[in-house]
């Protein structure tokens, strides 16, 4: 066994020696249907005598193949990012069909996915997913990072776990993305929260970029960088903690608001949050400040 397969057994062996001791007040249980499991619940869900979930490891290969969750499958989310970015995105129906039917997956499969910790990437599949029509779509609170230490060895594997079967799946049309020309429309209107989820060099353009190259951000826009989301362990904060930060940005149920980043993945981040945290009826500009910056028709602060 690798040494980090070894560091993950050896991990899991201590949280059960904790539970056996009396550690843990009571045993993990399968999570309630949501945006986030918690890691504790992670293997009880795959061992569900029902609606077993498809697994999607998204970190690098290099840290999947010594040890990753049983039956899990690597997803490059390099390449889904490079593919909801160019040509027609996430509008491509049948790209993401293909992609998604590829993974054994459709409109009903219960999915779990992690990354490294960031999530972030997790995050990105997440939103890939749901917008395409994937009802049950649950991303790892803090990742492998907080996952590896509490699962049994015996869920967790190495080397390659198998192809999943393909399925019949057709994407669904996206129904929360807003494009550049309507933000420009809600910007220059400022009746809508736009929350900028970089960091705040980012969002103020204290950052070193090539010569000729814009920075800034939207005109109205607030900035509410996406780890100000995440506690001390690398976990979504509360959903009544997260509903306190989003509100502090003019963003509630009743206030729907539009988030972006750089290139998608941590405004689909703010996304997941917020959904967490209730707020279901938030857009994205998933093309984000990538898209915008690189238009000199559209103005930045």
């Amino acid at each position: 066994m690798s040494r980090s397969s070894l560091l993950c057994a050896a991990a899991a062996a201590g949280f059960l020696v904790n539970l056996l001791l009396g550690g843990c007040s009571s045993a993990p249980t399968v999570a309630q249907r949501s945006v986030i499991i918690e890691p504790e619940a992670v293997g009880a869900a795959l061992e569900a005598a029902h609606s077993k979930p498809i697994v999607l490891d998204t970190r690098n290969l290099e840290d999947y193949g010594p040890a990753h969750v049983v039956g899990a499958q690597r997803l490059d989310t390099r390449d889904w990012s490079a593919a909801s970015r160019r040509g027609e995105g996430l509008n491509d129906s049948e790209g993401w069909s293909i992609r998604i039917s590829a993974l054994g997956i459709d409109e009903e499969t219960p999915v779990i996915i992690y990354d490294d910790g960031g999530m972030t990437s997790a995050a990105r599949a997440w939103f890939i997913l749901r917008e395409c029509g994937v009802k049950d779509v649950r991303v790892v609170n803090g990742g492998w990072s907080n996952l590896c230490p509490v699962l049994e060895p015996r869920l967790v594997q190495a080397g390659n776990p198998g192809e999943f079967a393909p399925t019949r799946f057709a994407a669904a049309t996206p129904n929360r993305l807003v494009t550049k020309d309507q933000l420009k429309a809600l910007s220059s209107a400022g009746t809508q929260p736009i929350l900028d989820v970089r960091t705040e060099d980012e969002f103020t353009g204290n950052v070193k970029v090539e010569a000729g190259r814009r920075v800034g951000h939207v005109p109205t826009a607030t900035n509410l960088p996406h780890k100000e989301m995440l506690d001390d362990r690398g976990r979504l904060r509360t959903p009544e903690e997260l509903r306190t930060l989003f509100a502090a940005n003019g963003a509630t149920q009743a206030q729907p608001s539009v988030l972006l980043c750089q290139s998608g993945g941590r405004a689909a981040f703010a996304a997941l949050a917020a959904e967490y945290a209730g707020l279901d009826n938030t857009s994205v500009y998933y093309m984000s400040m990538g898209e915008w910056l690189g238009d000199a028709s559209c103005p930045v602060e």
